[in-house]
């Protein structure tokens, strides 16, 4: 696996709406700025491709929103290389990590070479789903270190 450096992640700190296929999404870099939006996915042919749309908010409506119950699932995303993104769960989520890539087509997908530190492919998983994560929560004795490789969220 690759080397993971906490000082060049970013925290994602995602606040998932009951009821709804909203997503509340804080990301702060690691030079200090914050990108707010609220986001929606749409259904698709599957959990891989499954269209979103965003609305980027500033701090005064992503606090409005923020207030709002959620399921909360906190992360830590590190850029490894190769179109690669790890995100390191914390919290209940502990233990977790999915890598996950994106591409803009099947065929795109298809030419992907899966680095050899992938131990199960759990793309079309509704189990691995951020949203389910956030609600359900993760067992982790039913597989101790999971990576996907997926076309995943948008950075």
């Amino acid at each position: 696996m690759p080397e993971l450096d906490p000082a060049t992640a970013r925290l994602i700190e995602d606040r998932y709406l009951p009821g709804t296929a909203l997503r509340l999404r804080r990301v702060t870099a690691p030079d200090g700025s914050v990108v707010q939006k609220l986001g929606k996915k749409y259904p698709g042919t599957g959990l891989s491709s499954r269209p979103m749309t965003n609305i980027y908010l500033d701090a005064a409506e992503y606090a409005v929103l923020a207030a709002l119950p959620a399921a909360l699932l906190v992360k830590r995303r590190h850029d490894v290389g190769g179109g690669f993104a790890i995100d390191v769960f914390e919290g209940a989520l502990a233990g977790l990590m999915l890598a996950e890539i994106s591409a803009d087509d099947d065929a795109e997908l298809a030419a992907i070479v899966v680095p050899s530190w992938c131990v199960a492919e759990v793309t079309e998983d509704v189990t691995y789903a951020g949203g389910t994560l956030a609600i359900d929560g993760w067992h982790a004795t039913a597989a101790p270190r999971v990576v996907t490789i997926a076309e995943g969220d948008e950075r």
